[in-house]
């Protein structure tokens, strides 16, 4: 929990996800982990991105079993950008989720402002499927564009 409440009360870190309190507090940090916790694995898995023991993130899906996809996110705190870790534990877990649900398909979405979000989903073989224009909640309180990736998996 504390790991946590340290990387997410970041105002850089929750510039482009708006559904991430900020401040976090406590009490934000002790919510998000326990929803986390009580999730129904077979549909929204959560995975702990830890470094050195350390929790410094989380890679998640949303499983839609019934046409094989999956949406998929993460977050990282701001101190681990730039090294790859996003890339590599959603990577890990792309091939987990493919393996456990038979996925034939992983999307994700991320405000058009979020350069590095759509760099590491490039960086995952996806591909710019569509922008919805306004689609998106922006942090202010304004409507943001959202782009849409995609991947086609095999069987």
């Amino acid at each position: 929990m504390e790991d946590a409440l340290a990387y997410r009360n970041d105002r850089e870190f929750v510039r482009f996800l708006p559904h991430i309190p900020y401040p976090f507090t406590r009490r934000n940090a002790e919510a998000f982990v326990e929803r986390n916790m009580a999730e129904d694995w077979e549909k929204s898995p959560t995975f702990a991105v830890a470094l050195n023991g350390q929790v410094i993130g989380t890679v998640s899906f949303e499983v839609e079993a019934e046409s094989d996809t999956a949406m998929i996110g993460y977050a990282i705190g701001r101190p681990w950008w730039g090294r790859g870790i996003a890339t590599e534990a959603a990577t890990a877990a792309i091939a987990w989720a493919h393996r456990e649900f038979g996925l034939t398909r992983v999307w994700a979405s991320t405000q058009a402002g979020n350069t590095r979000s759509q760099r590491v989903l490039e960086k995952l073989g996806m591909h710019r499927e569509a922008v919805r224009a306004k689609d998106d909640p922006g942090r202010d309180g304004r409507p943001a564009d959202e782009v849409v990736y995609g991947l086609d998996l095999k069987r």
